[in-house]
């Protein structure tokens, strides 16, 4: 039985009547902050009934490929007018208001993921280059077939439990730009247009002006906070002495560490460090107020804010509108198991910059200086994107502010139909105008269709991001924007805030006015967040009402990719697609177990109880002095502990043009070339620095000594 697109007052009108009437019925409504709300009713006893759901997800995309992810569970967000209690031992619910929420249920989160439905997944990628590798930080993966282009890979275990959700990294072996196109079902030509970044040219440096904003709620706790702070002192030890400054650590309540913008000298960057070291993880999440609070830092002036955080918040709109009126751009690095990158990432677009996710596993320090090394000024800006060759040609949205190091252009849009044409693309870089051109062939099918509804997709979470702040019952905004999300949801088939999916299938023997039990299925907490921290038991249990049935879902990502798994019927994703009653898939075949993390080492990186090599280039480039060089009694021994520095970084695949550590060995190099002590090892190991070129041996346990000078010719 498919599944029909109504507005959302009669599909629920619809999914009621097929209740009342004893029918199977299922509507599946999207609220704000991208939760979908799966209702399924009148599931007989022992009746087995499959829902498949056809999901639009958004990837963060790289010059050199892409990270995936799909939640496997919720984490419980913070919201001030939020009810939180554990209702049963180990079981909590959240109740949201009414007035500002609508009727969205939230499911019970449970504190032992281990005894709930368990997952899997069997995912096939496709990429236009030729894939170097497919990996997984959060599950065990195992690849079942592979080729130059296309990747099928499965779960490594047998099953897992829902309490983290599924991430994929996929790299290419070069960052080639692509344009895929093709006819859609109606025959119109569609195309999209990915363009890596060092196509618009090179970073220049200009002076910064940069707040980081990071989030100490208590859903931080533990290694992602140590690892931020960590991470924020070797960003600011990136900064030059022309650069400014200011940090905002946040809960529910924003603390400053200065009223202004401060100089990046060692004075400033030694209290930021103190004031750094007191910040624990603790309470709320107030981003929006830490919002206000660095802009007030600005003071009027333009920058860029870079905010760590797990984005665990309910209630978005009012926060991106919050953030796009400060007329800052806002890179967000999102940290967590759970991630709300749905979120982030739409935070990033409205303000014109970067969104990265990283789980609380991987290394929160290193993919925070990664972050920052991107961010500088961008490579271009006031992007404009033209058709040429075709009758009414167009792109659509339109193209992003800014375009930043190693984050590639994305570009959707549409043609009259079939035939060759031109995608023409321009920018404003240093005060001139750029141009890049690219062949476009629309052939019949192809992606086409597969392109119009990601298209569709990305048109209407930008409009609901622009309404968001706008929603109230009378207003005329609110009802322009409702009913150009309903063109748009009918024009696509694609569901959206305005419009929701309902089917109801008539079985024999329905009878009606019987009525229907309802059960809470909960979802497991997400991995290493603390249930304490969000709830407590109260002196008399508090009841919520709650609605849930357990189902089983067969996501299609592509036309050979499928994810196969039973959970509560609960989802975060705007979604499109089939709504009909089948019988359930079986078990995954038992897989070989390929990767498993090792967690005491992951808490040991955290805690600082081993110090590998990661974490010693995160604390050498802290030490990095205001002029870009290293610390030293004279001259010579500043340069020679320098050349040691930029060893270390070579060693550890860090260049001026690639790794994390970038911006840090740029500023080595420049400290070198302007030395007074200059000689052949110098000149050879900036060289080297510029090429990637490492040299051979350990550099690590060195001191600056003058003897030193040997060694270093002997090994170049």
């Amino acid at each position: 039985m498919s599944s029909d697109l109504r507005t959302i007052e009669k599909a629920a009108e619809a999914y009621e009547k097929g209740i009342e009437d004893g029918h199977l019925a299922a509507l599946a409504r999207r609220y704000q902050d991208g939760v979908v709300n799966l209702s399924v009713g009148n599931i007989r006893p022992g009746e087995e009934v499959s829902v498949l759901l056809e999901v639009l997800a958004g990837v963060e995309a790289h010059d050199d490929g892409l990270r995936f992810r799909f939640p496997f569970t919720l984490a419980p967000s913070y919201h001030s007018r939020a009810r939180m209690a554990e209702v049963r031992p180990g079981f909590g619910e959240i109740e949201l208001s009414g007035d500002e929420f609508g009727d969205v249920i939230l499911p019970q989160f449970a504190s032992d993921a281990s005894s709930l439905h368990e997952v899997g997944f069997d995912l096939a990628v496709a990429m236009p280059g030729e894939i170097k590798e497919v990996s997984s930080p959060s599950h065990p993966v195992r690849t079942v077939s592979r080729s130059a282009g296309r990747s099928r890979l499965s779960l490594a275990t047998a099953r897992d439990v829902p309490d983290r959700d599924l991430v994929i990294d996929v790299r290419t072996a070069d960052s080639k730009g692509a344009v895929l196109a093709g006819t859609d079902s109606q025959g119109k030509g569609r195309f999209a247009a990915l363009i890596p970044s060092p196509s618009f040219g090179e970073v220049t440096e200009e002076p910064r002006r940069i707040v980081f904003v990071l989030d100490r709620s208590g859903s931080m706790n533990g290694a992602p906070i140590v690892q931020a702070r960590k991470a924020l002192e070797a960003c600011l030890a990136a900064l030059s002495a022309e650069d400014r400054f200011g940090i905002v650590a946040f809960n529910d309540t924003a603390e400053v560490f200065k009223g202004d913008l401060v100089a990046s000298d060692m004075k400033n960057r030694e209290k930021a460090a103190a004031f750094l070291e007191k910040i624990q993880a603790r309470s709320g999440t107030e981003l929006a107020a830490a919002i206000r609070a660095a802009a007030k830092i600005f003071a009027g002036e333009a920058g860029d804010i870079m905010l760590l955080t797990d984005g665990q918040v309910f209630g978005i709109d009012p926060i991106i509108e919050t953030a796009r009126s400060t007329g800052l751009r806002i890179h967000c690095l999102g940290i967590g198991s759970a991630g709300q990158d749905f979120f982030l990432s739409q935070l990033a677009r409205e303000t014109g910059a970067v969104s990265r996710s990283v789980t609380p596993r991987e290394r929160v320090d290193m993919m925070a200086v990664e972050l920052f090394a991107s961010i500088g000024r961008p490579l271009a800006s006031d992007i404009g994107a033209k058709v040429d060759g075709f009758e009414d040609g167009s792109v659509s949205p339109e193209p992003p502010k800014h375009i930043f190091a190693g984050t590639p252009l994305l570009l959707f849009g549409e043609t009259s139909g079939q035939g060759e044409g031109r995608l023409r693309i321009e920018w404003a870089e240093h005060g001139k105008r750029r141009e890049l051109e690219l062949p476009l062939a629309v052939r019949p099918g192809g992606e086409g269709e597969t392109i119009r509804l990601l298209q569709g997709a990305r048109l209407i979470t930008s409009l609901e991001a622009q309404m968001g702040a706008q929603e109230g019952p009378g207003r005329r905004a609110e009802k322009r924007g409702l009913k150009m999300l309903e063109n748009l949801s009918q024009t696509y088939g694609l569901a959206s805030r305005a419009m929701s999916l309902v089917a109801v299938v008539e079985r024999k023997g329905d009878r009606p006015g019987d009525l229907p039990v309802t059960r809470v299925v909960p979802v497991g907490m997400p991995q290493d967040v603390g249930f304490g921290a969000y709830f407590a038991m109260p002196t008399s249990i508090m009841s919520l009402p709650s609605v849930g049935a357990v189902l089983t879902k067969s996501l299609v990502l592509n036309d050979s990719a499928e994810i196969h798994e039973e959970i509560p019927a609960k989802l975060r994703r705007g979604m499109i697609g089939k709504l009909f009653a089948r019988p359930v898939r079986g078990d995954l075949d038992v897989l070989k177990k390929t990767t498993e993390l090792d967690e005491e080492s992951a808490r040991r990186q955290g805690s600082g109880e081993r110090v590998d090599l990661q974490s010693a280039l995160v604390a050498l480039a802290a030490r990095i002095e205001p002029d870009g060089g290293m610390a030293g009694k004279t001259e010579e021994e500043r340069v020679l502990a320098s050349v040691l520095a930029i060893l270390q970084f070579l060693a550890g695949g860090h260049s001026t043009r690639s790794g994390a550590f970038r911006k840090h060995v740029e500023r080595l190099v420049k400290f070198l070339e302007l030395a007074k002590v200059q000689n052949d090892v110098i000149r050879e190991v900036v060289k080297r620095a510029r090429e990637g070129n490492p040299v051979p041996g350990d550099w690590s346990g060195k001191k600056p000594d003058p003897s030193l000078w040997t060694d270093l010719e002997q090994a170049l």
